[in-house]
């Protein structure tokens, strides 16, 4: 009977014990445990985006000087490296046989003339018919057009600096004979200077005409404005052509020159954070994880620029027009998105 009570008694505390542990596991599977976390909060601020590109100088204008007119150099009054003045006579061609023609025809225009005023005046007395002063008209028309064009002729044996520049190279000596179209001389204008270089699809957008530009060039900084824009791309490299003129009224800019260039364009609000707050999501997507109620909220951001020390930023979704957010700068890596976490503030 004794041995029937005890192995009873026995029962009923084994049966207590167990329940007084799952209990326990119970009470122990309730306690949450929540994650901490540094939180810094960030400004937007003005930010300037710096394109920095490859370039070379250009001369805005390179024209090869040619004879109008056939004949043998009489005059020749230019150097190659010399800078000349717009009009400035450089060679003269021969103009005898030139002159000689300008007064035969100036003779023919004459006879003409008097012979369509006597047909015109007979006409009007009935001696004349209307086609014998029409034929008359078209004889002194002819006349006319021929002393003109005689006279342009004596002109261009004159050849002249037609805007200022200077002589590059020199095709002709004094007593050269020259036929139409025959190269005299290359002359080179460097005021304004152009420097030309190529952008690509991100950098073309942020370009815009009359925008200032930096050119360090032969060892110097000058100041330049973007005057084209290319408005198709390049077919092979998909790259635009841009050019920035520069002043440059002392010609000590020379074209050729590599040169580099910096734009900055249009100013815009955005975040600048250090390059250890990026972070990818499941599918590889770079953003922030950022406190938003205060919960773990994963923002897809667009990074704008590098400069060594940090990252500009904008958020990608645009309906998100936060002028400050906070974002996790410790512990990002072991929350998730939705996650509840205890803030600790950077700023405080």
């Amino acid at each position: 009977m004794k041995v029937i009570f005890l192995i009873i008694i026995f029962s009923i505390g084994t049966v207590f014990l167990f329940f007084k542990k799952e209990n326990n596991i119970e009470d122990f599977q309730e306690v949450e445990f929540i994650k901490k976390v540094k939180v810094e909060d960030f400004i937007k601020k003005t930010f300037s985006k710096l394109i920095k590109l490859r370039g070379f100088s250009n001369a805005s204008r390179i024209v090869i000087l040619r004879s109008q007119v056939e004949g043998r150099i009489s005059s020749k009054q230019f150097d190659k490296g010399i800078f000349y003045k717009a009009g400035t006579q450089l060679i003269l061609i021969d103009p005898e046989d030139k002159v000689a023609k300008v007064k035969e025809m100036e003779a023919l225009l004459n006879q003409r003339k008097k012979e369509y005023e006597v047909a015109e005046s007979l006409f009007k007395k009935g001696f004349r018919s209307e086609v014998k002063l029409s034929q008359s008209r078209t004889n002194f028309e002819n006349a006319l057009a021929l002393f003109e064009r005689s006279q342009v002729e004596l002109n261009n044996t004159k050849v002249s600096m037609p805007f200022d520049s200077s002589v590059d190279e020199s095709y002709v000596e004094l007593g050269d004979y020259l036929k139409k179209g025959d190269p005299i001389a290359k002359i080179v204008d460097l005021d304004p200077i152009f420097i030309t270089t190529n952008a690509n699809e991100k950098e073309i957008s942020d370009i815009k005409l009359n925008q200032k530009a930096s050119v360090k060039i032969n060892n110097q900084i000058v100041i330049g404005t973007v005057n084209y824009i290319s408005k198709t791309s390049d077919p092979n490299t998909r790259n635009f052509k841009i050019q920035v003129k520069i002043n440059n009224n002392k010609f000590k800019i020379l074209s050729g020159l590599s040169s580099e260039i910096e734009i900055k364009s249009i100013p815009k609000q955005a975040y600048f954070i250090p390059s250890s707050l990026i972070t990818l999501n499941n599918i590889g997507e770079i953003g922030i994880k950022i406190i938003k109620n205060d919960k773990v909220k994963f923002v897809p951001v667009i990074i704008l620029s590098d400069n060594g020390d940090g990252y500009w930023i904008d958020l990608k979704d645009n309906n998100m027009e936060e002028s400050k957010i906070s974002i996790i700068t410790q512990g990002q890596d072991f929350t998730i998105e939705g996650e509840s976490v205890e803030i600790i503030k950077n700023n405080d």
